[in-house]
């Protein structure tokens, strides 16, 4: 999968799903630092890729083809949220994600967000 990681998502997390062998560009990678939700998802749509952001936020009218996948781990360090990596993924890759979808990944699992 391609993915986009806004600028809030942490380093350790991208060098993790890059390992597991995914596409991962990030905001800093683009020069983009401050930019706004939409011109993450401006980008994200043009280059095909599902947003990840910790920012629960993002994006409340969304453009009706983005893909975001909100982290929600209130106060936990990344170092907690590494081990669960992996399994995000494979239930990423096991439903069918819609375009024009918020999920959210938690202690819970993936879970579209309502």
């Amino acid at each position: 999968m391609k993915f986009l990681a806004d600028e809030d998502f942490p380093k350790p997390l991208v060098a993790k799903i890059q390992k597991l062998g995914h596409s991962v560009k990030t905001i800093q990678q683009k020069n983009l630092q401050g930019s706004s939700d939409e011109t993450v998802a401006s980008l994200a749509l043009k280059e095909k890729r599902v947003v990840l952001t910790f920012d629960k936020d993002f994006l409340k009218n969304q453009p009706k083809n983005l893909q975001v996948v909100i982290f929600h781990y209130p106060k936990k360090p990344t170092s907690e949220i590494t081990p669960f990596i992996e399994s995000f993924l494979e239930e990423l890759q096991m439903i069918k994600f819609s375009k024009g979808k918020i999920l959210q990944f938690s202690k819970n699992g993936l879970e579209k967000q309502k």
